[in-house]
C-alpha cells in the first residue's frame, strides 16, 4: 500500500487510506528505525509513530518523484536521526526482547545449540550497534531488507557511490569486530 495513490488519499484527508498505511507499513518501519537506533524497539515505535504524524500531515507535500516507499522512509530517518541528535546516541539496549538480531530457538537445538546461536545474535546486533548510524542504516537496508543500492541511495539522500562506499566500510568494520571477538 505504499502507493502513490495512497498518499494522495491521504493528503485529501483519507482516515481510511491513513489507518491502512500505518498498519501495512508500521512493523518493517520500526525493524527499519530499531537498525538506525542500535537495537532501541521503544525508541524507534517512537521514531516512526512521530512519522506516521508528519505522513498524516504532510501527505500533500509528496511530489510524487521517486517512489512513496523512499519518501516514507526518508521521513522515519529524518526522525530518527533527530532522536539520536537529542540523546547523543545512547548505547544499545541489553534486554535480549528488544534486540533486532535476536532469534528464537529452534525447538529441535539442544541447549548448547541454542546458547552458541543467542551469543553469536548477540556478537552481531553489539558490532551493528558499534557502527555510525549511516553505516548501520546502509548494512540494514541492504542486508536485512534487501534493497537495492539505488533504492538505499534515495532512502539515505546521497549518491549510489557513496552507499557503496558506507557497505564497504560497514563490512570491513564488522569483520574486523567479530574477528577480534573469536580471538578472544
Amino acid at each position: 500500500m505504499l502507493t502513490k495513490e495512497a498518499l494522495s488519499q491521504i493528503a485529501a484527508g483519507d482516515r481510511a487510506a491513513f489507518t491502512q498505511l500505518y498498519l501495512h507499513a508500521k512493523p518493517s518501519l520500526i525493524r527499519y528505525a530499531a537498525a538506525l537506533l542500535a537495537g532501541d524497539v521503544d525508541a524507534a515505535m517512537d521514531v516512526v509513530d512521530e512519522a506516521f504524524l508528519n505522513i498524516w500531515r504532510e501527505a500533500g507535500r509528496y511530489t510524487g518523484d521517486g517512489s512513496a516507499d523512499g519518501w516514507i522512509r526518508r521521513i522515519v530517518r529524518n526522525k530518527a536521526i533527530d532522536w539520536l541528535r537529542s540523546r547523543r546516541e545512547r548505547p544499545l539496549p541489553t534486554d535480549g526482547d528488544r534486540g533486532f538480531a535476536h532469534r528464537q530457538a529452534d525447538e529441535a537445538d539442544t541447549p548448547e545449540a541454542t546458547a552458541e546461536k543467542t551469543s553469536a545474535a548477540d556478537e552481531l546486533r553489539r558490532a551493528l550497534a558499534r557502527l555510525s548510524p549511516q553505516h548501520r542504516e546502509v548494512v540494514w537496508l541492504c542486508y536485512f531488507e534487501d534493497r537495492s543500492l539505488s533504492e538505499i541511495a534515495v532512502i539515505a539522500g546521497c549518491p549510489e557511490n557513496t552507499v557503496k562506499t558506507r557497505l564497504f566500510h560497514a563490512r570491513r568494520l564488522l569483520r574486523g569486530q567479530l574477528e577480534r571477538l573469536q580471538t578472544n
